[in-house]
């Protein structure tokens, strides 16, 4: 599994969501988090993708494509702290952080969430 966020391979965020998906157990939400898992990866690759468009394009659409994608990598974070149960929660949620803050920095000035 690879996808970028910043048009570029993210083999750390690639990881986390594997393991994560390898973390899921049989509990009954294993199936929700699941969808939830794939629909996020999904999403930020649709917002991704959506940034490296905006990037080409007029100032008007960054701001917009920037929120969107900002607001997909919180709503992983979120699906993680929910669907996490493996020993290194705290380690991935850490690096679910770091991505967003980096994201975050990275944004054009005045697009801040």
């Amino acid at each position: 599994m690879t996808f970028a966020l910043f048009g570029r391979p993210a083999p750390l965020a690639a990881a986390v969501l594997g393991a994560l998906f390898v973390t899921l157990g049989t509990p009954p939400a294993a199936a929700d988090c699941r969808g939830d898992l794939l629909a996020s990866q999904q999403s930020l690759e649709r917002t991704r993708a959506g940034v490296d468009l905006a990037d080409k394009g007029p100032d008007a659409q960054r701001c917009p494509a920037y929120r969107r994608h900002h607001a997909a990598l919180v709503q992983v974070r979120e699906v993680f702290v929910r669907c996490d149960t493996g020993a290194q929660k705290a380690e991935r949620a850490a690096q679910v952080g770091t991505t967003i803050e980096s994201f975050r920095a990275r944004m054009p000035r005045g697009c801040k969430p």
